[in-house]
């Protein structure tokens, strides 16, 4: 099928292990697969749809075993679809010889908002697709796709028992000024005119609508208690045992005061880095670019669902060691991802909540909550492109959106200069060069340790790693599902040969490393032997606070499970870590000091 690169597909469902988000792999070597219903349902529900590959056997690991009869195996298909779900499922679909077989592959596309959810007949069950499999759609989550029917004027409804004294009047005060600064009739109206004539006031009664009462209430909550912001951090090594999160917080108030609260925390859980420009001065930047986040906040807030589906659910905010993941209640709306990013694109779930914010002020600076309509993605990808940073990644899930910005660590002076020395500079991306790094001081990366480093799905590793074999970078060692990657001779010996040359980087700007995390690769002992002596060092700092189990060590000491495994052997065998417990008991570990 056009489009479709089976070989990578197929590569990455055996590196995970399982079927895909996007991709359901069915044995249909004796007759035709019975589950295909429900299979049908979920992709014809979820955003994009989903590609359905007859004749691989998971149980196998997806090794390849043909169908029964591929013309059969495509009518079957072609009747399930017409049969067994209502509205019908629409695919293509195409024989393809692969591996010494012949598999049936079909592209299941999304059926239309306007006729979801497909159910299954036999059921009556709606279901949605989640990373490897088919999930029956709850009650409230079907009402989220039934809502998606028409469009959205949940934001224009009237609050009950709220009332105009429950409207800022500071940010009335505010936003009346900006609408008049506007040529046109609102210049010459009066203050509760130009609110209601701008839907911040609705009915005879001139109630407060939920747009309104969110952007300019006193405090929006007293009606609409969860349409709030839960933020929480993952935990420092350094945090006492047991801690959870590092810094967890809610927000609340009006959206100017969610959005720039929120802004507020991001920036004091974030580190800041240093980055050398072409002048030669060196400034200090925040990890995630602030214009970037503040406009992937204020999208949340103003796209998020406000039916009465969804009114149960927050926006999350969460800063994990590797990426800042932002997810708010419903889906894109009338909009795909593929589309996002693109200039003049838009579509707006709440009309009336985003027409109001670009009258409204968050409360530092002169930043309007909506800045200007279908340029918040653009801005964002020009920002994160601006800091050297990788797009970010859009999960669509039809009742719910997420966006993960992946925060990568800053590369040093003798790696970048290492980097330009490669003859194949000018084709890595970001993802490439860090990757490329950590295999140089000594670590091995798997399709998985690739993904838990830099937020991808499997195709996205593999098609990296496969393109660093390609440009003769890295050698890939093993077959497929556990293969792993190292650095290739030539790439070592580019390395080498600096230490005998200049290594002040070509680049006109330089990054200047901070301290972080350490990425998570596997370590290979015969390349870099001072990185298990600093692996014992993390440990032992640890392991000076209190005991502590290898599971706990893994996360405080931000270790892989081979790291730890292997340190603390080693340890033990040093006699700088105790190893206690027995039959019956938890193992842990602890310093002779506390003894």
């Amino acid at each position: 099928m056009q489009g479709v690169d089976l070989d990578a597909v197929v590569a990455a469902m055996r590196a995970e292990g399982n079927d895909l988000a996007d991709v359901e792999a069915k044995r249909a070597l004796d007759g035709f697969p019975d589950s295909i219903a429900e299979t049908l349902s979920a992709f014809s529900n979820t955003p994009g749809g989903g590609l359905l590959v007859l004749g691989l056997d998971e149980r196998s690991g997806f090794s390849s075993v043909g169908v029964y009869d591929h013309v059969r195996a495509q009518a079957a298909l072609a009747s399930a679809a017409r049969r067994k779900v209502d509205p019908p499922a629409t695919f293509t679909s195409e024989a393809v010889d692969f591996e010494g077989h012949r598999l049936v592959v079909a592209r299941v596309h999304e059926v239309s908002s306007a006729h979801k959810p497909c159910r299954v007949k036999a059921s009556g069950r709606a279901y949605l697709r989640s990373y490897d499999g088919d999930y029956p759609l709850s009650a409230v989550e079907e009402q989220a796709l039934l809502a998606g029917r028409g469009t959205p004027r949940f934001d224009d409804e009237p609050v009950a028992g709220a009332a105009y004294e429950d409207l800022s009047k500071d940010l009335v005060e505010s936003y009346v000024e900006a609408c008049r600064a506007t040529p046109g009739p609102l210049a010459t109206m009066s203050d509760q005119e130009v609110l209601f004539r701008t839907g911040v006031l609705v009915g005879d009664e001139r109630t407060p609508s939920v747009a309104g009462l969110l952007l300019l209430g006193v405090y929006p909550q007293q009606f609409l208690p969860n349409i709030v912001i839960q933020a929480s951090s993952a935990p420092h090594p350094s945090d006492p045992p047991g801690t959870r999160a590092g810094d967890a917080a809610r927000f609340d108030g009006p959206i100017p005061r969610m959005l720039d609260e929120a802004l507020r925390w991001i920036q004091r859980n974030t580190r800041r880095r240093l980055r050398s420009g072409a002048d030669g001065h060196n400034r200090d930047e925040p990890e995630y670019p602030t214009v970037a986040v503040r406009e992937l906040l204020s999208n949340a807030l103003i796209h998020r669902d406000l039916g009465p589906h969804a009114m149960a659910e927050a926006i999350t905010v969460k800063l994990e060691p590797r990426q800042l993941v932002i997810a708010n209640p419903g889906g894109l709306y009338s909009l795909t991802v593929d589309r996002l990013g693109k200039e003049g694109v838009s579509s707006l779930r709440n009309q009336r909540l985003a027409r109001i914010g670009q009258n409204v002020r968050i409360s530092s600076g002169n930043a309007r909550v909506v800045e200007a309509l279908a340029t918040g993605i653009p801005t964002v990808l020009a920002e994160l492109t601006a800091a050297g940073m990788t797009k970010p990644r859009f999960h669509d899930q039809a009742i719910r959106f997420a966006v993960q910005v992946p925060n990568h660590t800053l590369l040093g002076a003798d790696d970048l200069a290492w980097l330009a020395r490669l003859s194949s500079a000018a084709d890595l991306s970001d993802v490439h060069r860090h990757a490329l790094v950590i295999m140089r001081h000594g670590g091995e990366l798997t399709n998985r340790a690739l993904r838990e480093t830099f937020p991808m799905d499997s195709r996205e590793a593999q098609a990296t790693l496969r393109s660093l074999v390609d440009l003769g970078l890295v050698d890939g060692v093993g077959l497929a599902g556990g293969r792993t990657y190292r650095l290739a001779a030539r790439a070592s010996l580019a390395g080498e040969s600096l230490a005998h040359t200049d290594t002040t980087p070509s680049a006109t700007a330089t990054e200047v490393a901070v301290p972080t995390p350490p990425i998570r690769g596997r370590q290979v002992a015969p390349r870099h032997p001072g990185a298990r002596a600093e692996n014992i060092e993390r440990i032992l700092d640890v392991l000076r606070a209190g005991e502590a189990t290898a599971a706990e060590l893994v996360d405080r000491a931000a270790l892989t499970p081979n790291q730890v495994s292997y340190a603390l052997r080693q340890g033990v065998a040093e006699g700088v870590v105790v190893r206690r417990g027995g039959q019956g008991r938890r193992t842990t570990y602890s310093t002779p000091a506390r003894e």
